[in-house]
């Protein structure tokens, strides 16, 4: 008896996979042709061994763009934050860059801070930046296309930085970012949300800017704000960072602080230099302000890990370069834009230089 019940068991287990086993040869054939009919132009997200295949086209584009448009990353940190904020830069965004540094008072070879020799206060972050830019320029000046500076609590998409900056000429006297309004006309850059200078900028920077007071004098005002006078003074034009529908892609605040709608009555009122609309966030976003380490960790997982199944991925049309008139053009156009926001700018000391 114990014989015949022991045959039944092994028999049904037999079967049982048997079953399976046929069932997964259905499936692995199926997929097959479905992986095969499916049109390289549309890229699905599909199981572990087709998410090469179908993600080939996004990762030339975004190796084209790492070598056609080089990108220097200058971040602003200081000793405390090295474990912490820093290193969460260099274990997400930061790794994306074609090279990065950290500005701060200490070295740290581990996290590849250097050390400017400037007191950490807020005061003297101009005299920070304006070092570390002094610093870069004597070291990689002629080694990149655009150089770009952000703080420790900034994320940076470097893929869509390089998409919207391969058509600009990296000669050209221009920077970017999210740009807020001043007592002066082209205003300047947010420095929270990163701002980029061309390799034309950063040698008129240097070259002009910082060997002669009268347009870059020392400050105790805001990074941001000095820099973007000084830049203004040396023939630097502000680019406009905007999407075709307006919206930014250099953003000041993080994305829960936006999202779902612009919020009202902040302190950001009075800087825009473009009036919000209601949706102030573009889908080629580039960077976000206020990250904490950790929700760097979460936009890296969000972004370059989770895979959503059954969904395309969507890939923009890289734009064509701008050839030099076109580019002479674009710049006299931003040169003469001005800030479409009429609320009152709170005090600011006077732009006048002696």
């Amino acid at each position: 008896m114990y014989r015949n019940a022991l045959c039944l068991v092994l028999g049904l287990i037999i079967g049982i996979r048997l079953t399976d086993i046929f069932v997964y040869m259905r499936l692995t054939s199926e997929n097959d042709m479905l992986y095969i009919e499916t049109p390289a132009a549309t890229p699905q997200v599909m199981p572990t061994e087709s998410v090469n295949i179908h993600n080939d086209e996004h990762n030339d584009l975004a190796s084209l763009l790492y070598n056609e448009t080089r990108v220097f990353c200058m971040v602003l940190t200081m000793p405390k934050s090295h474990a912490t904020k820093a290193a969460g830069v260099k274990r997400t965004w930061g790794k994306r860059c074609n090279k990065l540094i950290f500005l701060s008072s200490e070295d740290d070879a581990e996290l590849g801070a250097v050390n400017l020799h400037v007191k950490e206060k807020r005061g003297n972050l101009y005299a920070k930046v304006r070092a570390g830019f002094a610093y870069v320029h004597e070291h990689y000046g002629e080694d990149y296309d655009w150089y770009l500076k952000a703080d420790d609590d900034t994320f940076v998409i470097m893929e869509n930085l390089r998409w919207f900056l391969y058509p600009f000429d990296p000669d050209a006297l221009v920077f970017f970012g999210h740009r807020f309004r001043s007592n002066f006309p082209q205003g300047y850059m947010s420095g929270g949300a990163g701002y980029v200078l061309s390799r034309g900028a950063l040698q008129q920077l240097n070259h002009i800017g910082f060997k002669n007071s009268i347009y870059c004098p020392s400050s105790k005002l805001s990074e941001d704000r000095h820099l973007g006078l000084c830049l203004s003074l040396v023939g630097v034009v502000a680019g406009d960072s905007r999407d075709e529908k307006g919206r930014e892609r250099f953003l000041p605040m993080a994305p829960k602080h936006l999202l779902p709608h612009t919020p009202q009555g902040t302190w950001l009122d009075r800087y825009y230099f473009f009036r919000p609309q209601n949706d102030i966030t573009s889908d080629t976003g580039i960077s976000f302000h206020y990250v904490t380490a950790m929700e760097m960790h979460l936009f890296e997982y969000f972004m370059y890990q989770l895979n959503i199944s059954g969904l395309p991925l969507i890939q923009k049309k890289l734009p064509p370069r701008l050839t030099i008139q076109e580019m002479q053009e674009k710049l006299n156009f931003w040169a003469k834009l001005r800030t479409n926001n009429n609320l009152q700018l709170v005090h600011e000391q006077s732009t006048s230089v002696n």
